[in-house]
């Protein structure tokens, strides 16, 4: 079924939006602000998308999805255990991050929102854990295929895993680093073991 017009000119919007989210945080994209880039009026722009705090949350909603193309996506067409985990890992930092003018959204709204308890902050939250249980699932599941040692800390390895992926999108962002991928990967492959064909 073809999306009609009003859907595509939404979902535009909301594209938009996810991208000034990356350069201005969540707080700074209003209404105002995403008319204005959009060309659009800002009734039109309500019209579409309510007020600032569901604009915030359907912009969550959207990078989440971005992150589930990208990341997900990507990782399930390779073996449950290391091989995912190793292709999920690539694709956050070679697709998910360089997909955001600003960065991660995730990584800037944590920080932006972390004291401002609501709907926005749990929305980030939930976003964030689906992230990290996903690194842990598979992580566990590289140990019982003894993909990794049988005393891996778990919850430890994904701590730095997910703290490789922080490090990443700000010496990308603050320092625009030619070599920041490759030292990330070089971080990666400490963690998990050199890739072997």
């Amino acid at each position: 079924m073809l999306m009609r017009d009003k859907d595509v000119r939404r979902q535009t919007l909301i594209r938009t939006a996810m991208q000034l989210a990356s350069v201005n945080g969540l707080d700074g994209v209003t209404i105002g602000r995403l008319a204005a880039a959009s060309h659009l009026s800002k009734s039109a722009v309500q019209s579409m998308v309510g007020n600032k705090e569901d604009l915030q949350l359907l912009i969550i909603t959207a990078a989440s999805a971005v992150y589930t193309d990208c990341v997900f996506s990507a990782a399930q067409e390779h073996p449950d255990g290391l091989p995912r985990l190793r292709a999920g890992m690539r694709a956050w930092i070679d697709d998910y991050l360089p997909h955001f003018d600003g960065g991660c959204i995730f990584l800037a709204a944590a920080s932006e929102q972390d004291g401002h308890p609501g709907p926005v902050r749990d929305s980030i939250a939930e976003a964030v854990e689906r992230g990290e249980q996903w690194l842990r699932r598979e992580a566990r599941l590289a140990v019982r295929l003894h993909e990794l040692p049988a005393e891996t800390d778990v919850d430890q390895l994904v701590f730095e895993l997910h703290a490789i992926v922080m490090q990443t999108n700000h010496d990308l962002q603050l320092f625009q680093r030619g070599d920041t991928r490759t030292r990330a990967h070089t971080a990666i492959s400490r963690l998990l073991g050199p890739e072997t064909s």
